[in-house]
């Protein structure tokens, strides 16, 4: 008996030993591969975190990204490893069909992408600026210095109300009363604080939608104008006429829509436009204005007139500026309209697409416009209103477009020129992030221990299934040989 247990103590030895040299062997390249990871994983368990709560993922909006932001270490100034923080991601143009470029309206320059400038000698590189788009040109010749992807699609967000404001101020009386509705004052986004039941001169509600951005004062001039659709109708007839063939307009306020896009070079053409009516350039350089008060039919609470002011920061920051439109959603980001005037020239600048929206990035291209216009050749012109007519089609370019468009020849929104719809968003989502931080939203970290394959698991099992089987063999054959212990 004794001799039966000694043998089975050896051949359990010797199997354990040949399970554990086989993993080891077999494990090899995943320790060489994990080693790295575990020096790394023990460096920060030294300073008393763990790897795998050092730098936890947000979560996202869908026009932010996810971005490794250095983190400054409390011992020391230097930057040290990067911490996963949401940041406002630059929005992605829609597609759509591809224009022949003979055809594209202001010249075939202006159909390519990036940064577009024929600069004469000594003339310094343009200001880099974090725009999407972005046109700079003499307001009054229509010449075009300069620009950056000016015909992609994007988002106008509210400088889309220098079109609401172009199309509007020739048909309304600047006298005329209205009297708002609740539905105009349950605008989304900002608002001048109309009260319902309440009359609000027009020329006040140009002044609060131009110069503070008022959406509701947005749609109260829209139902002056015979109401949300007609007005919408009038706009994109508007935009047709003064050229602007990149624009479709789905909301008067610029509030995001899917499907609603402008281009750099068609705010240029409105904004050129709407400059040209006296009244819009008096409402957008005014930096101040009084808004009517009114009395709450609720609770009979009496509201004094208040004053609005101009929220374009260019008026204030840079000498000579007269105007013209920010805006802002999450999704279109920054966009501008601006305007200013130096030594008789006038310049105008639209710019789509900034995460930043700072007036800096507006003052470097016009101080760039001001200090070259006359070293620089043309590299296309905005056309005068009833000029243009819409690109054509390049018939044989592959149909991949995601984003709606105009039909060539009615400039009607159509989906017939695409293989799918308008997305609802123009904004790239958190794009699957690189190294350490994986698609899923979780930091990915190296293990610091080998995993072996499955065959080698499934060996390991078969012995240690046999050893299993050899001890219940040997109790078996120690109950027979003693049946009374």
């Amino acid at each position: 008996m004794s001799t039966t247990r000694g043998r089975y103590k050896v051949a359990c030895w010797a199997a354990s030993l040949a399970l554990v040299v086989t993993l080891g062997y077999a494990a090899q390249p995943a320790l060489a591969r994990a080693a790295p990871a575990a020096v790394v994983g023990s460096k920060a368990m030294a300073r008393g975190a763990s790897p795998a709560a050092a730098h936890p993922t947000p979560s996202c909006q869908e026009w932010q990204t996810v971005t490794l932001v250095p983190r400054v270490s409390s011992r020391s100034a230097s930057p040290t490893d990067g911490v996963p923080q949401c940041r406002n991601a630059p929005p992605k143009p829609f597609h759509h069909i591809a224009w022949d470029p003979d055809t594209v309206v202001g010249g075939p320059l202006l159909a390519r992408s990036g940064v577009i400038v024929q600069a004469g000698p000594g003339v310094p590189d343009l200001p880099t600026v974090g725009d999407v788009s972005y046109v700079l040109a003499d307001l009054d010749t229509g010449e075009i210095l300069a620009a950056k992807s000016p015909h992609a699609w994007l988002r106008p967000a509210s400088t889309l109300k220098t079109l609401t404001a172009l199309t509007l101020i020739p048909r309304l009386d600047p006298k005329q009363v209205l009297v708002a509705t609740d539905e105009q004052v349950a605008a989304n986004g900002t608002r001048a604080g109309m009260i319902p039941g309440n009359p609000y001169p027009v020329r006040s509600l140009f002044e609060a939608m131009l110069m503070l951005s008022a959406n509701d004062a947005a749609y109260g001039l829209a139902d002056a104008g015979g109401g949300y659709d007609k007005t919408l109708a009038l706009m994109n007839a508007e935009a047709r006429r003064v050229g602007a063939f990149d624009t479709l307009a789905l909301d008067p306020s610029g509030l995001d829509e899917p499907g609603q896009h402008s281009s750099a070079y068609d705010l240029a053409l409105i904004g050129r436009a709407a400059m040209a009516l006296p009244d819009f350039r008096k409402y957008v350089s005014m930096r101040d204005a009084v808004f009517p008060g009114g009395t709450s039919r609720r609770t009979g609470q009496v509201y004094r007139p208040f004053h609005i002011p101009n929220i374009n920061r260019l008026l204030g920051n840079y000498p000579g500026a007269i105007g013209v439109k920010p805006g802002r959603t999450n999704r279109a980001q920054h966009t501008f309209v601006g305007a200013a005037e130096r030594h008789g020239r006038t310049l105008i600048v639209t710019q789509m697409g900034s995460t930043t929206g700072s007036w800096k990035s507006t003052a470097a291209l016009l101080d760039w416009g001001f200090a070259n216009a006359e070293r620089v050749n043309p590299v296309g012109r905005l056309v005068s209103p009833g000029e243009a007519i819409a690109p054509k089609t390049l018939r044989d370019a592959p149909v991949t477009a995601t984003g709606p468009a105009l039909d060539p020849a009615t400039g009607e929104p159509t989906t017939a020129l695409h293989t799918t719809e308008a997305p609802a968003s123009g904004t790239p989502r958190p794009a699957a992030a690189s190294g350490p931080i994986a698609a899923t939203g979780r930091v990915e970290l190296d293990r610091p221990f080998p995993v072996p394959s499955r065959g080698v698991v499934g060996g390991a099992i078969i012995v240690v299934s046999l050893l299993i089987g050899a001890g219940a063999h040997l109790a078996r054959r120690r109950r027979h040989d003693n049946p009374h212990r």
